[in-house]
């Protein structure tokens, strides 16, 4: 199979600047939530909405970006380039909202995690981007073999295919295809890095790249029992003690993600 990507929105190439440079600069985020009318909506929705039970109506994007700060304002920038990747496909809106659903409680699940973990902010910052491009790896599928990825999707009730039956039908499944479409974006190399980790967890099990790729690796099998609305148990052989993935935590970004992802990652 001939791989085919989506175009990356603009949006999304300058908050993964931003992320990669380890600048914070509220002023510079500002602008990119400005350049478009959903993301600004939806930050002053979040901003506004009853987690935070302020007083007073947040009015200004940049009262709004100020009050949730970069990580929480990034991510929802990243979900709305996200949802325009997804319009750049017009058929098979079920199996859409399906990956769409996954990468969004992957992402969340990733980023509620590392925070719990306290990683270094270098490797927390990207973590919502990792977690949705990882599943995102599924869209390019979609994306590039349509009439061949949907019936396979179809036969999987309300979860979407494993990565083995990926494999076999398109010799590459949809971690190893995340990997590549973050090269082809010309992404971060921790983005990158992480991503291409994720891809197979053997060997050393050590640092912080390992952890945040175990994270995502066990965000993406809980969105998958969540679109199945089965317990949120992580599957056996996930290396998650190795990475010091306590259980009450992962269980804590499980039941924010599942709330998260119900609402599309809008408030």
């Amino acid at each position: 199979m001939e791989a085919k990507f989506p175009t990356l929105p603009s949006a999304i190439e300058a908050v993964e600047e931003l992320i990669a440079s380890g600048q914070t600069d509220p002023e510079k985020l500002i602008a990119v939530v400005k350049q478009c009318p959903s993301t600004s909506l939806n930050v002053l929705r979040r901003a506004n909405s009853a987690y935070y039970g302020l007083r007073h109506e947040v009015e200004s994007v940049e009262q709004a970006v100020r009050l949730l700060g970069f990580v929480e304002v990034t991510s929802i920038v990243v979900l709305e380039g996200a949802n325009e990747m997804r319009d750049q496909l017009t058929n098979h809106t079920g199996l859409l909202d399906r990956i769409m659903h996954a990468a969004i409680f992957t992402g969340r699940f990733t980023q509620q995690l590392t925070r719990q973990l306290d990683l270094a902010d270098e490797w927390a910052r990207p973590a919502f981007s990792v977690g949705l491009l990882h599943v995102m790896g599924r869209l390019v599928l979609l994306y590039s073999a349509p009439a061949q990825y949907a019936p396979l999707a179809d036969g999987q009730d309300d979860a979407l295919p494993e990565v083995g039956d990926e494999r076999r039908l398109f010799g590459e499944g949809h971690r190893t295809l995340a990997r590549r479409a973050g090269e082809h974006w010309n992404l971060s190399d921790r983005i990158c890095s992480v991503l291409h980790r994720a891809i197979d967890l053997s060997g050393p099990s050590t640092g912080r790249r390992w952890t945040l790729a175990v994270a995502v690796r066990a965000g993406s099998a809980l969105a998958q029992r969540d679109l199945s609305n089965a317990p949120l148990a992580l599957p056996k052989g996930l290396p998650t003690a190795d990475a010091s993935l306590p259980e009450e935590l992962v269980a804590v970004a499980a039941d924010d993600a599942t709330d998260y992802a119900a609402n599309l990652g809008t408030f």
